[in-house]
């Protein structure tokens, strides 16, 4: 699986990656709001190989999901990642997520790689509706979300006792409707 951005390679992870997943995975500023631990090079390697026996190509049951790494079109290197998965087939619901190397946040990576997979949910995988849950204190997702088109629909208090300190969570959503109406308005 390839998506092709301006200037991003989205694609399956490879055990080469780890080298590039470790400078983002071992960072504690960077994992502090992701459900991972710090990473080490064992723990990015499990990391690997269990997105590798699990991520779909084009995720098509309940539960089933797709990590693709970022790759700078540049310099071949991995500096982020994404996931796109399915909440509800009942529903047509998905859930997308995304995290960016240090280096490389707050240029525009995780808004150009989180709408490709904005687009690939709703063209190939049918879903009517994605949503994005963050950890409230990280404002720079939320706004990624917001220039998304995503909508803020709610807010839940201390939902999550979360690496040692109970946490909020905001929840963005954005109909394929709207996403459909805001790339027309792009145009």
């Amino acid at each position: 699986m390839i998506i092709e951005t301006q200037r991003l390679i989205l694609r399956e992870m490879r055990q080469s990656d780890a080298a590039d997943l470790l400078e983002y995975q071992s960072n504690p500023d960077i994992v502090r709001y992701i459900p991972w631990p710090v990473g080490d090079v064992e723990t990015v390697q499990r990391h690997i190989d269990k997105t590798l026996a699990n991520s779909k190509n084009l995720p098509s049951e309940e539960g089933d999901y797709l990590v693709l790494v970022w790759e700078h079109r540049d310099s071949g290197k991995v500096i982020g990642q994404s996931n796109i998965s399915i909440q509800s087939l009942e529903h047509a619901r998905g859930e997308v997520g995304w995290v960016t190397h240090q280096d490389f946040q707050r240029q525009g990576f995780a808004y150009e790689a989180s709408y490709a997979m904005l687009k690939f949910g709703f063209e190939k995988m049918g879903l009517h509706r994605i949503v994005a849950e963050m950890d409230t204190r990280v404002p720079a997702s939320a706004s990624v979300a917001q220039k998304l088109g995503m909508r803020k629909e709610a807010e839940q208090r201390e939902v999550e006792f979360f690496k040692g300190e109970w946490c909020d969570m905001a929840i963005y959503a954005i109909l394929k409707s709207e996403f459909e109406a805001g790339r027309s308005l792009a145009n």
